[in-house]
């Protein structure tokens, strides 16, 4: 974990210019109002959300000295927040969009979480530091230190053959079942059921911190300095917010964008009768 530490020291949507104002940030010339979800947080990061619950899941650093994480919520609608309950040492979550359950990557192993009931209970691998974690159709993992990818099927542990020697930071599959993947040399791109990689970019230094798709299944990630999204039929990226100390992004069920920096988890919200 201590390696994620270390690498946590205009906007454009499709072409789009967003400029940021001081109360507000410009998207597609309509402004849209900066909702601050929670403050006094630090670096939350694996920003996810329940899009049935409208429950935003994320971890967060219990201090700056230990490796020590939590897991906490916050619901959207309410903006209630609280920590998860039956988990030590959160460090990653996904979300089972199907059955709106919450999967928890730890130290030693993955929980699952139904925030109906408010419980939690492990689920898997006992033993195992989860680095990443990412569900579609079935849970795909990484583990520290090694970084390798692997699925864990009906209690079957099976190293990922689409990656096979492939070290992987974050993970996600678009609408068009295309995989996106960073480790520490950049961004690739890569259909699923192949092996041919594309590099998108490359990033030797201050890589990706976060990797995510909207609800219609578009890919957006987040470095250091601001929001990108990718241009498939460019193999590029487009950066689409300038920010500091970004750490973590989502989007809600209404696809606003949600974003954490250092201290606080913000929401973006369009005021679609303010021009601007």
């Amino acid at each position: 974990m201590k390696l994620f530490i270390l690498l946590l020291t205009s906007i454009a949507i499709r072409g789009e210019e967003i400029k940021v104002e001081t109360d507000f940030i410009c998207i597609g010339n309509v402004e849209h109002e900066i909702d601050v979800l929670k403050t006094d947080l630090d670096r939350p990061y694996s920003l996810v959300v329940d899009y049935s619950t409208n429950v935003l899941y994320f971890s967060y650093s219990l201090n700056n000295i230990d490796d020590v994480f939590k897991t906490g919520f916050i619901n959207l609608n309410t903006k209630e927040f609280d920590d998860l309950e039956g988990v030590e040492n959160g460090f990653t979550q996904t979300i089972d969009q199907n059955k709106h359950q919450v999967y928890i990557g730890t130290n030693d192993g993955i929980y699952r979480y139904e925030h109906a009931k408010k419980a939690a209970e492990f689920y898997a691998l006992s033993g195992t530091d989860i680095w990443h974690i990412y569900y579609k159709d079935v849970i795909y993992y990484s583990i520290f230190p090694n970084q390798f990818f692997y699925t864990y099927i009906n209690g079957d542990v099976v190293k990922f053959k689409d990656l096979q020697d492939t070290k992987v930071d974050q993970f996600v599959i678009d609408n068009e079942d295309v995989m996106f993947f960073t480790n520490a040399t950049g961004l690739y791109g890569q259909r699923k059921g192949t092996d041919a990689a594309k590099l998108y970019n490359e990033y030797a230094t201050d890589g990706v911190r976060a990797l995510t798709t909207d609800i219609n299944g578009n890919v957006f990630f987040c470095r250091f300095d601001g929001i990108y999204t990718v241009d498939k039929a460019m193999a590029s990226v487009n950066k689409i917010v300038d920010l500091s100390d970004v750490y973590s992004l989502a989007f809600d069920n209404v696809n606003n964008i949600i974003y954490s920096d250092e201290s606080k988890i913000v929401r973006l919200k369009p005021k679609k009768d303010k021009a601007c």
